[in-house]
């Protein structure tokens, strides 16, 4: 039998605690958004590796928690970020899963906007494509370019780079 104390300690005791634990037992990638838990996959080797070729032509980071202004609680994990001069995120990267549905990816942009996050790029690897928000305001990202690969992606200020998107994988059909 478990006492209450070693019973409190076991608990989570709030939901970033709990998504914490939850990752820390599956492997999966687990975010507060809204008060609820999102999880995802992450064993994906084919978004793995589109995920590591950008890293590798980034100055960028993996498992950063974002930070929701609405709920301290709430937290998105993007696969990427990448960090200006001042250490702030410039910009988060989202590699989209095989079985993500169309309204979790908008509904995850609006989030990184609320979170003025000044740009969230989503690579899908399911159409080689790519869209790039920047310009947030009022929870929505006022600009939004987009194209296929094999086209460059123009990062806006403060990184003010093009990003090659030639040779990124996708996924078998």
């Amino acid at each position: 039998m478990i006492g209450g104390r070693v019973l409190a300690r076991l608990l989570p005791r709030s939901p970033r605690d709990l998504a914490r634990t939850i990752s820390r037992a599956t492997g999966l990638r687990v975010e507060v958004l809204g008060g609820g838990l999102v999880l995802s996959r992450t064993d994906c080797v084919m978004r793995a590796e589109v995920v590591r070729r950008l890293a590798a032509t980034l100055p960028a980071e993996c498992g950063v928690p974002v930070a929701m202004p609405m709920d301290p609680d709430d937290f998105a994990v993007p696969d990427l970020v990448v960090r200006g001069e001042g250490g702030e995120i410039a910009l988060a990267v989202e590699v989209v899963s095989r079985q993500e549905k169309a309204r979790d990816a908008t509904q995850k942009a609006d989030w990184y906007a609320v979170a003025c996050i000044p740009a969230l790029m989503v690579v899908d690897p399911r159409h080689g494509t790519w869209m790039l928000r920047s310009r947030p305001r009022d929870g929505r990202y006022g600009e939004t370019r987009g194209g296929r690969y094999g086209q460059d992606i123009p990062l806006p200020a403060p990184l003010s780079r093009s990003l090659s998107t030639c040779g990124l994988p996708r996924y078998a059909p």
